[in-house]
């Protein structure tokens, strides 16, 4: 299993930080949120860390929504941005977000215009933290938007799916499942509360899940992003801890797994 360090492209100040972490072997790549309009001043500086990168293109919270209309003009222009840090990061994948409110159609028409084979689409719960409706939140949406020949692979955030699931009393379980129907390219994990409508980002072992549970979802060669909080600005011991406790069940795992094999 491949782990990713998420950072913001403005994150300039950890760069340093990161670097001690991978020559650890803390992590094996990094998954690179974009800012709007910082690849001129940042850019040189990413390209500097030995680290192999998947973008995350903005979203509602920098003001790109794919399920508005009005805003297609300026998602455009920002998206242009986000494959300028692919290309020059030589990125594999880039991570987005269907938007809110508006149209699942809107979703599918920007998609589509946007044309690049490395976009993955990721999940959302249903309702974002101000109430808002998420689009590309269910299995049916990600069928729908499939059938339009614009879903060019996904990405599967457990908790996610675990919070549309409990907006709609269903089996978190089944949802993921049918998630796992598109093998999904990148996996997102943080811990988190099996009851919340909206997305809450605990530490690993601080929350609910059933964390050895979620990492049997994936494949042995999962491509996995940490997405758990840092409260610190000065360095990345928390996502460090993070890391430990993981590896702590993933090891349980392979144990059980050699056990079972008779090894």
């Amino acid at each position: 299993m491949e782990i990713g360090l998420k950072l913001y492209s403005t994150d300039t100040a950890l760069i340093s930080s990161a670097q001690k972490l991978k020559k650890q072997n803390i992590f094996d790549f990094i998954e690179l949120y974009v800012v709007p309009n910082s690849y001129k001043n940042n850019i040189d500086n990413w390209k500097c860390l030995d680290a192999q990168f998947i973008i995350h293109a903005p979203h509602t919270a920098h003001g790109v929504n794919l399920a508005n209309p009005e805003l297609l003009k300026s998602n455009m222009e920002v998206y242009q941005e986000v494959k300028a840090f692919s290309d020059s990061l030589y990125s594999k994948y880039i991570v987005v977000h269907g938007g809110s409110d508006g149209t699942l159609e809107e979703v599918i028409h920007q998609l589509g215009m946007i044309e690049d084979d490395r976009i993955r689409l990721e999940n959302k719960p249903l309702k974002g933290l101000n109430g808002e409706i998420c689009r590309g939140c269910s299995p049916e949406e990600f069928r729908q938007i499939d059938e339009h020949g614009v879903l060019k692979g996904i990405v599967l955030d457990f908790g996610h799916a675990i919070y549309y699931s409990a907006a709609h009393g269903l089996d978190y379980r089944s949802v993921i499942r049918e998630f796992m129907e598109y093998s999904p390219s990148v996996y997102h994990l943080s811990d988190g509360i099996y009851s919340s409508h909206t997305d809450k980002h605990l530490n690993i072992g601080k929350g609910e899940f059933n964390i050895k549970e979620l990492i049997d979802f994936m494949p042995q060669d999962a491509i996995l992003s940490l997405e758990t909080p840092r409260y610190s600005k000065e360095d990345l011991q928390e996502f460090a801890e993070d890391v430990k406790v993981l590896k702590k069940y993933l090891n349980h795992i392979t144990i059980n797994a050699n056990f079972n094999n008779g090894t």
